[in-house]
């Protein structure tokens, strides 16, 4: 069925009321269901069942609970549309009603999207330097640096405040609190604190000098960057690895880390309940302002959790 005519009445029909802003973001959405019905060989005009839908969502790169509900709201609406038009019977939109978070395979996502543990993580910046070959691997220092503090549990915006003289011999202290980062992580950080220099290749080898700050992230242009710089600097530090995908992102390893620090604390401390918003507060390093919104970061967690840790029970 030639579905381009529906979708655009539907879409000129203001059913759909959207910002400026996000026109993109809109027309990105219909682009990747249109790649996700390709793979499935149908299009929603077909009619789907409880079972495709969820395979189509899951498809549509869907991994938390959020996601998964914009997406489904959106096909809903869709759906109701072509339903009140009399172009898709009643049990089509039954079948998507019925579709819950916990149906979406959304397995093929996980290894994009986190790494398991430190290991996996460590691994994947050995390999970008390795496939880099750069003559000095500290010319990524400020992103690997910044890629460690993430891991730590350090959003972006404290990574970016963080001073050289927060960063002790054996753990970093921080807005009052200490942390304590495992010995490659310390040492590697200690190293990058004290380094004022790396060498670079233009026509020859040259020696790039840090500018002098009292920040701990910096290059070798500025004596601090802010949190838009930082996020480009890992995911170019990424891309000169060779990888299409989004290798680091930060985002990626600070949740990648404070998931893998949840499963080890459920091996020491049993379960986290779900409504216990005390203790997942304390473990996901976050304020939630309800229990609803504290569960459903714990659901993402047991994704993570079912996907990389099968054997674990529940």
């Amino acid at each position: 069925m030639d579905n381009s005519s529906y979708r655009s009445q539907y879409i000129q029909s203001g059913n759909e009321n959207f910002s400026e802003q996000s026109v993109s973001v809109y027309d990105a959405f219909w682009k990747r269901l249109e790649k996700a019905e390709r793979s499935i060989g149908k299009s929603l005009e077909d009619g789907y069942t409880t079972e495709e839908y969820a395979i189509l969502i899951g498809k549509m790169n869907v991994s938390n609970l959020n996601a998964f509900a914009t997406y489904k709201s959106r096909v809903n609406r869709y759906i109701k549309w072509l339903n009140e038009r009399g172009l898709i019977n009643q049990p089509y939109l039954d079948n998507l009603k019925n579709v819950t978070y916990d149906m979406i395979p959304s397995n093929h996502v996980y290894d994009t999207r986190y790494f398991k543990d430190f290991s996996s993580l460590q691994q994947s910046i050995s390999d970008t330097l390795w496939v880099a070959e750069r003559i000095d691997d500290r010319i990524f220092s400020t992103q690997i640096t910044a890629i460690y503090l993430a891991w730590c549990g350090f959003s972006a915006e404290e990574a970016v405040a963080m001073k050289k003289a927060e960063v002790l011999d054996d753990c970093i202290e921080f807005q009052g609190r200490r942390y304590f980062p495992n010995k490659t992580i310390m040492d590697y950080i200690k190293e990058y604190r004290d380094s004022t220099s790396y060498e670079s290749q233009g026509r020859g080898v040259i020696t790039l000098k840090y500018v002098y700050s009292d920040f701990l992230l910096r290059t070798c242009r500025a004596d601090r960057v802010d949190t838009k710089t930082l996020r480009i600097l890992i995911r170019n530090f990424g891309k000169s690895g060779g990888e299409e995908i989004n290798l680091f992102a930060y985002d990626k390893v600070y949740w990648s880390g404070i998931f893998n620090r949840a499963y080890t604390y459920e091996l020491e401390n049993g379960e986290i309940q779900s409504g216990d918003i005390e203790t997942i507060e304390r473990v996901f390093h976050q304020t939630y302002p309800s229990v609803s919104v504290a569960n459903k970061k714990l659901r993402d967690y047991h994704k993570f959790r079912e996907y990389f840790f099968p054997d674990t029970k529940g």
